[in-house]
């Protein structure tokens, strides 16, 4: 099995073509007066590509999506991740560290506490509900109710489960019959409380307005996602609303005007810090508004396509630690991980058998 990957040799800058620029691109810190050493003789840290990372002082706030970036496959948190964010938590209190993530609140009391971070906002379903430190919303946006109605009787026509989700557990309206996953159990693998809602009065709660949906989701085989997304944007051409994916084979609908990069805004309004210090993390296309407003943006190595090519770098996998790996690296960069920095064979046995693997990740020394 190979070893665990130092934070300094496990990401990279992500480089373009020769006057190619992208609409997100951002620019980072003034470059130091010597090439090896800071005005005040403190070495520079870079990237294995040799590209200046931000000092830790340039960092006044971090926003991180939760899956596939601060969790693994197996929906649980990286030792490597968990420990470099306690780090920070206890050496720089005054740096906030906040999930934006397309999950509920519900299904992220685990992470909050295990990070330390109950003091913290959270924005949820990808920024259509923000909390303050206690919970309490302090903003949000639903989705029209018979638009709602639409997309799921769109949904149960072409045979494709549906899950609306209000603020605290989410309802399957529509559910696939025969298809290649129970679907029903991989949406409770993100946000568990998921309802049979498929005999009930919800929907007509959702008409008079009874019930919020701040978000529709959408899973289904990735090799169809393309044709239903066209679908559903030839369908309802004319009303506003806004289509992401977190993942490549789910299709998540919010209302427009919904996206991290708002939430980033928000935050930076609330604790005055500037957008060029905010460093962000992520692995979805739910990320990319994000990106593009950070100062510092870092994709996962299990990425998407599209937030790789815009982010200013990129780490290792969230099966690896990633988010840790890159924050160590600024924030201690002589750390060394002890011997329980890696996930241990039960945990990754685990999560072979809920990934369903074929050749085992385990067995072929994917993992750390």
């Amino acid at each position: 099995m190979s070893g665990f990957r130092s934070a300094a040799s496990s990401f990279s800058s992500i480089h373009r073509p020769q006057g190619i620029s992208s609409p997100w691109d951002t620019p980072v810190a003034t470059p130091h007066e010597s090439p090896a050493t800071t005005p005040g003789g403190s070495p520079i840290l870079r990237d294995s590509d040799g590209k200046r990372l931000p000092k830790a002082d340039d960092i006044k706030m971090i926003l991180s999506d939760v899956d596939g970036t601060l969790f693994t496959d197996a929906h649980e948190l990286h030792p490597t991740t968990r420990d470099a964010i306690r780090y920070i938590r206890q050496t720089r209190p005054n740096v906030p560290f906040i999930p934006v993530t397309g999950k509920q609140l519900t299904s992220c009391g685990d992470l909050i506490k295990e990070l330390g971070i109950e003091d913290m906002p959270a924005a949820c379903m990808h920024g259509a509900i923000i909390y303050d430190k206690d919970r309490k919303i302090e903003q949000s946006m639903s989705l029209d109710p018979h638009f709602v109605r639409d997309v799921a009787r769109l949904m149960r026509k072409h045979n494709k489960s549906t899950f609306l989700y209000v603020e605290e557990w989410n309802a399957m309206v529509t559910k696939e019959e025969n298809g290649s996953k129970d679907w029903e159990q991989v949406a409770r693998g993100f946000d568990p409380a998921v309802r049979d809602e498929r005999e009930t009065d919800f929907m007509q709660r959702v008409l008079k307005g009874r019930e919020k949906i701040s978000k529709i989701f959408l899973p289904m085989d990735e090799s169809v996602v393309p044709d239903m997304i066209d679908l559903i944007e030839k369908t309802f051409h004319k009303v506003p609303f806004k289509i992401t994916r977190a993942l490549p084979y789910i299709i998540e609908i919010v209302a427009e005007g919904v996206d991290k990069s708002a939430a980033l805004a928000f935050f930076c309004a609330k604790f005055n810090v500037e957008p060029k210090n905010v460093i962000s993390f992520g692995d979805g296309e739910n990320d990319v508004g994000m990106f593009g407003a950070s100062g510092y943006s870092v994709a996962m190595a299990n990425g998407m396509p599209k937030p790789k090519a815009v982010a200013t770098y990129q780490t290792g996998s969230n099966n690896e630690g990633g988010v840790g790996q890159f924050l160590n690296a600024i924030f201690r960069p002589d750390h060394t991980e002890g011997p329980d920095a890696r996930l241990n064979p039960d945990h990754l046995s685990m999560l072979d058998e809920r990934l369903g693997a074929v050749e085992s990740p385990l067995a072929a020394g994917a993992y750390p």
